[in-house]
């Protein structure tokens, strides 16, 4: 009975771990990349080199607020978000219906910033839990995430009688089946408690979408046709003038109990200044209200209760927006490493099905798609890297054109990956793959310092990140290349 348990959840474990995991490697990989994706914002926006903790001036917010009014005297809609160490500018932002995109002021003296426009780490953080697909990728990532707890557990339990001799003896110059495995098993094993919490806490996150608390028959019913006002017609009336917003700051921090405050949202009648993603591991919407054009304080409004608090508990630990630098390396490292889990199982199905599979045409696809996830994303995230530092900083589209050549690469990748998928070795797949990202990687840090000499000089700590990832990859693709055996694993 105990075998036959073992047998099905080991069917259940490869298969569905399998399929799932194509998509959830390039979910973790973007997530993990979004642990930076300020930093990644700022590494190509090269002409931003505000520093970080720089000193918010009156004179700026008087600046910010002049360009908020006049842009609601225009009619449109804006926000205002307050520097913070991690994005030390002033911005004054609306929403294009892909991203946010405004002016940039520097918080010392309130001159605006020209930068070049780009998607920068917003586009991975937007990959990670939509798949640029709206709220139906949203919903299909919410999904995924639920098979892949069930995945994972049927991995413990498959694998739990010999789980503590397998990590013991770790045999990586054995056989490669065999030390493939034992990877998959000790970083599994020890980054097993994160990639819960990070698993569990993303398909909170968005729960709703897929279980919705509204009733279904609520769904369901159709809607009651609305009646016409009757009342006297309103007319536009011209927003009127900001207050002094220093003094609303000040005061905004007091009713919250001290934390910062990280954005401003603006209504016809009010002002609501809302507590800072940082300010705790609580990832809360607290806010505080004013009137307008007075700047009277209308109250604050807080969400209490057990319940919410451990939502917001949720929402923080996935999110990681509290953590200092050294917790979100160690997020950063802990992505990476449930990003090579996942990939290695997929490698591992590869291998224990070539022998018997291996001149179907089912498994010439699967393996296909294993390159061009393993090794394809990170070609074509390189590509996004270098574009922003090749195309011109003034060119109109940019930003599509960045995501248009991430995508074309990726295109490539999977079309090199089939057009070999018929040869007798895939090695003539997988080895340039690797070889090209160790060359994408390597000269990522030549390429920033001949572009941009003077913001590596002045913004030293970011470009240092950002290109030692690239030369991480690249020495990671050098040691798989270095390993990779006669039928390309």
């Amino acid at each position: 009975m105990r075998e036959t348990l073992r047998t099905r959840l080991g069917w259940l474990h490869a298969w569905a771990g399998f399929l799932v995991g194509l998509i959830a490697t390039c979910i973790f990989m973007t997530g993990t990349l979004s642990v930076f994706d300020e930093e990644m914002t700022r590494w190509m926006q090269p002409e931003n080199q505000v520093p970080a903790n720089a000193p918010l001036s009156d004179t700026a917010l008087d600046a910010a607020a002049a360009l908020i009014h006049e842009q609601q005297v225009r009619g449109s809609s804006v926000f205002l978000t307050l520097p913070s160490p991690r994005s030390p500018t002033l911005d004054v932002l609306h929403y294009d219906g892909q991203k946010f995109v405004g002016t940039l002021f520097d918080p010392r003296s309130g001159v605006p910033i020209t930068v070049r426009t780009t998607m920068g780490g917003t586009f991975f953080f937007t990959f990670h839990y939509t798949l640029l697909a709206g709220t139906t990728g949203t919903r299909l990532v919410d999904i995924l995430g639920i098979i892949l707890l069930v995945t994972i557990v049927s991995g413990v339990v498959i694998h739990l009688r010999a789980l503590v001799p397998d990590i013991v003896m770790l045999r990586l110059s054995a056989a490669r089946l065999r030390g493939w495995l034992d990877a998959h098993l000790l970083v599994g094993v020890l980054f097993l408690p994160f990639t819960l919490m990070i698993i569990y806490t993303g398909t909170v996150v968005n729960a709703n979408l897929i279980l919705p608390a509204t009733p279904l028959t609520h769904l369901l019913a159709p809607e009651k046709p609305e009646t016409p006002a009757t009342g006297p017609a309103v007319t536009n009336a011209a927003p009127p003038p900001l207050p002094a917003l220093a003094p609303l700051l000040a005061t905004a921090r007091r009713s919250l109990h001290g934390r910062e405050i990280g954005f401003i949202l603006f209504s016809p009648d009010r002002l609501s200044l809302y507590a800072s993603d940082a300010s705790g591991p609580f990832l809360t919407r607290d806010h505080a209200d004013f009137s307008l054009p007075d700047g009277h304080l209308l109250g604050t409004t807080t969400t209490p209760g057990p319940i919410a608090h451990t939502i917001q508990a949720m929402h923080g630990l996935h999110y990681a927006r509290f953590a200092p630098l050294g917790l979100r390396w160690l997020y950063f490292l802990s992505g990476l490493c449930a990003t090579g889990i996942i990939a290695s199982g997929l490698v591992l199905f590869i291998m224990k099905r070539r022998r018997a599979s291996g001149h179907r045409i089912g498994f010439r696809i699967g393996e296909g798609l294993t390159i061009t996830t393993v090794t394809g994303l990170p070609i074509s995230i390189l590509v996004f890297l270098w574009s922003n530092r090749l195309l011109p900083a003034t060119m109109t589209g940019r930003d599509r054109l960045e995501t248009g050549l991430l995508f074309g690469a990726w295109i490539l990748c999977a079309g090199h990956a089939a057009l070999h998928s018929t040869s007798t070795s895939m090695n003539t797949a997988w080895r340039p793959q690797l070889v090209m990202i160790a060359l994408l990687g390597g000269g990522l840090p030549v390429l920033d310092i001949v572009t941009c000499p003077h913001a590596v000089r002045s913004l030293w700590a970011i470009h240092a990140g950002m290109d030692g990832m690239g030369v991480l990859a690249a020495i990671m693709a050098l040691y798989a290349r270095r390993h990779c055996g006669d039928d390309g694993t």
